[in-house]
């Protein structure tokens, strides 16, 4: 198969080529693919859980947010990765 690459995307592929990053531009390419698709299914979970949020708050069964708590549990988060 052969493809057509955009002139504005030429040097970017080479860019990566030349400096060491990848063996060749079908290695860029293949790259890419990889991480559309990985991104394009990480979209569509996201997508699920917050179409499954919103038809929970509209069966009500949703809950007030405490921005205190979550406040709390972010700082925990990052003193514990950054200690």
């Amino acid at each position: 198969m052969s493809l057509y690459v955009p002139a504005d995307l030429e040097p970017l592929i080479l860019q990566m080529v030349n400096a060491g990053v990848f063996s060749n531009p079908e290695d860029v390419i293949r790259e890419a693919l990889v991480r559309l698709h990985d991104d394009q299914a990480h979209f569509a979970k996201l997508k699920s859980s917050f179409d499954e949020a919103l038809a929970e708050l509209d069966r009500g069964e949703g809950k007030p947010l405490d921005f205190a708590e979550i406040k709390r549990k972010v700082r925990s988060l990052a003193a514990a990765q950054h200690p």
